[in-house]
């Protein structure tokens, strides 16, 4: 049961273009077995690109990424049924800065199981994302990827961030979007 202050308003279903429904709403705690189960399988590539690293979100990570102060930070899940129960499909996020200064400056990720990339959910996903994140007076969203990610870089770009190679480490390319530009497509 979602807690006190859970922004159901969020709450949205659609459609892949193959019609199978999707569910996109925010996280909440009840979902750790689900969001534990969606980390597990995701793929070896998959899971390097969203960490930057070969490395497993542990026990302590999973609880906090279900766990949200919806205040400061936002998770959104794309879920559909899967032979009679609730599959995760996909997680965007966002969070703020700790401080005053960076308070109106948000992190974000995103990250698609395998089987449903290239079908549009990250981009409904990050779309909706975008619009609660500047909705909650967020005034950038900003994060960085590895520089061969080119299904995120290419979602960056349709989505309006500003793409730039990092110049102090030719690995990583910085993505931002301001979020108080015109509108975004």
């Amino acid at each position: 049961m979602p807690a006190v202050g859970y922004p159901s308003h969020l709450i949205e279903d659609w459609h892949l273009a193959d019609g199978t429904h999707v569910r996109i709403r925010p996280i909440h705690a009840d979902d750790l077995p689900m969001h534990t189960a969606f980390v597990a399988g995701l793929s070896n590539e998959t899971g390097y690109h969203r960490l930057l690293s070969p490395r497993k979100p542990q026990p302590d990570e999973l609880w906090r990424m279900t766990h949200i102060d919806y205040d400061r930070e936002l998770a959104l899940i794309a879920t559909t049924v899967v032979d009679g129960a609730e599959q995760q499909m996909g997680v965007v996020r966002y969070v703020r800065g700790d401080t005053p200064e960076t308070a109106h400056v948000a992190e974000f990720a995103v990250v698609i199981g395998d089987a449903w990339q290239h079908r549009g959910v990250a981009m409904k996903l990050m779309r909706k994302l975008i619009d609660a994140a500047a909705d909650a007076g967020v005034k950038q969203l900003a994060d960085i990827t590895l520089y061969d990610n080119v299904g995120m870089l290419a979602l960056a770009r349709k989505l309006g961030f500003r793409v730039q190679r990092d110049p102090g480490n030719p690995n990583v390319t910085r993505l931002r979007l301001a979020l108080d530009a015109p509108a975004r497509s």
